[in-house]
């Protein structure tokens, strides 16, 4: 395109002296407008050579948005693309792991993967619970619909407004205690931690889905001053649910959020479990659908060996003589209160969030329970690169090549038309045809260059034929 302005606009000058008689400096200005920018906005400020060069130079001139409005016709951009395969992950329809055991007084026992799940709910200070739960994902990103899993979920109540005191029978004056109406109690100051498990009675006294409630008390607060006596009650409970999660994959690592979660809580009477009706433990989902923990399952989640203690409806309390006050605390053998305790004072809400996780953890083990699980299919994510046409930016490039191939052959036609010879910016052409000896006397005083081209302003020639036959530039 730049060639064809250089060529049409050096031919114009030739056109123009041809033409009729033009200022002698014109032909400087028609040789820098077909060199740069600056020439070609100086011819069209000074306004000669007609329409042809005045569209010419306009071309030239806008020549100058061709790259910038060029670039941005295509635009490369990275977009998502989803596949329907490569993602894949469980969710638990029912639950039924349990074994017979003659050392739990429930008579079952927990599976081994369960009793893992709870010790990597229980200890694992990584902050994900869940990392555990395989899944797939070929390109590391994926993503799920909303999906509805049968798992373990958790609530946490804070009991310390309830809170009463509580003195025994052979109490000395000032060595009472605190309890709550659950039954749970601290006999005086110096257990400051205690933990208290209670499970549904086989009459039917707490829902059926309820696997346990854990009350915990003690006498030191979270962020209290060392030997400063504030007795708090907290309590936690871990219940058979319906949860639908919100699940992701980001760059090889999950991500899994519950939106919704439905407990069941119904009070059963289990007092005979062979009077010919189901005792096992349902959920319903949004659907309708019924998900289901075995009796046995839930019995054998009760029993002392879910937790590795022992664990029975009577109240089980750990004390610890001595607390933070000192500095040093005479842990009990059992690594379970031992966690308890040490999140209590670890965290703001350190109890909360362990029984989450312990509940996260269990779900993840119902999950991945063979039969009782099912794959959920996701969408495998993948960055793929796209070229797109942005036809607005193209219309100008487009309207400016046509502007130049018009402008090229409207050279040539007025080329044709003056009879001009294609001399363009031939150096030859001028030195062969200069100017004739007249027009060389008006130059005879000037000793410099910008005294020439002064003079070169009120000097008109116009190319023509000489005596001889030679063409020349002449007034």
């Amino acid at each position: 395109m730049n060639v064809s302005l250089q060529n049409g606009l050096s031919q114009l000058k030739w056109i123009r002296f041809k033409h009729s008689r033009a200022p002698l400096m014109d032909m400087e200005r028609f040789d820098d407008a077909s060199r740069g920018t600056l020439g070609a906005l100086k011819l069209l400020i000074f306004g000669r050579g007609g329409f042809v060069r005045s569209f010419g130079v306009v071309i030239a001139l806008g020549a100058l948005l061709l790259g910038p409005l060029a670039q941005q016709v295509v635009k490369y951009e990275s977009k998502a693309v989803e596949s329907l395969e490569g993602a894949s992950v469980n969710r638990a329809l029912n639950y039924t792991g349990a074994l017979p055991g003659t050392t739990s007084p429930t008579g079952f026992v927990p599976i081994l993967p369960l009793k893992s799940a709870v010790y990597n709910g229980l200890f694992a200070e990584n902050g994900r619970p869940g990392a555990s739960l395989a899944f797939e994902c070929q390109t590391g990103n994926c993503t799920w619909d909303h999906y509805e899993t049968l798992g373990v979920c958790s609530e946490g109540i804070d009991l310390t407004p309830f809170i009463d005191q509580y003195c025994a029978s052979n109490a000395t004056f000032g060595d009472c205690g605190w309890q709550v109406p659950q039954g749970a109690k601290l006999n005086n100051s110096l257990e400051v931690f205690s933990m208290t498990s209670q499970v549904p009675a086989a009459h039917g006294d707490l829902p059926h889905s309820m696997i346990m409630k854990l009350i915990f008390m003690g006498t030191e607060a979270y962020d209290g001053l060392a030997g400063e006596i504030k007795p708090w009650a907290k309590q936690c409970s871990l219940s058979a649910c319906v949860q639908t999660l919100e699940t992701t994959v980001s760059n090889g690592v999950m991500s899994e959020t519950v939106v919704h979660s439905d407990v069941n809580q119904t009070i059963l009477d289990n007092t005979d479990l062979d009077d010919g009706h189901d005792h096992n433990v349902y959920s319903i989902g949004s659907d309708g659908s019924a998900y289901m923990v075995s009796l046995d399952a839930m019995l054998s989640m009760r029993g002392p060996a879910a937790f590795n203690r022992t664990v029975t409806d009577s109240t089980v309390v750990v004390n610890l003589t001595v607390g933070i006050s000192s500095g040093k605390t005479f842990f009990d053998p059992d690594v379970v209160t031992e966690a308890f305790y040490w999140n209590y004072y670890e965290y703001a809400d350190g109890l909360y969030m362990l029984m989450r996780d312990t509940a996260t953890s269990m779900t993840v083990a119902f999950r991945g329970f063979g039969a009782d699980a099912e794959p959920v299919a996701g969408r495998a994510l993948s960055d793929e690169l796209h070229v797109s046409v942005r036809w607005a930016f193209a219309v100008f490039p487009v309207v400016l090549v046509f502007g130049t191939a018009l402008f090229l052959v409207a050279a040539i036609y007025h080329t044709e038309k003056t009879g001009t010879q294609v001399w363009k910016s031939s150096a030859l052409a001028v030195l062969f045809h200069g100017l004739d000896d007249d027009t060389k006397a008006q130059f005879g005083h000037v000793s410099n260059l910008e005294e020439q081209m002064s003079v070169a302003k009120d000097v008109k020639v116009q190319l023509g034929e000489s005596d001889d036959g030679g063409s020349l530039l002449r007034t």
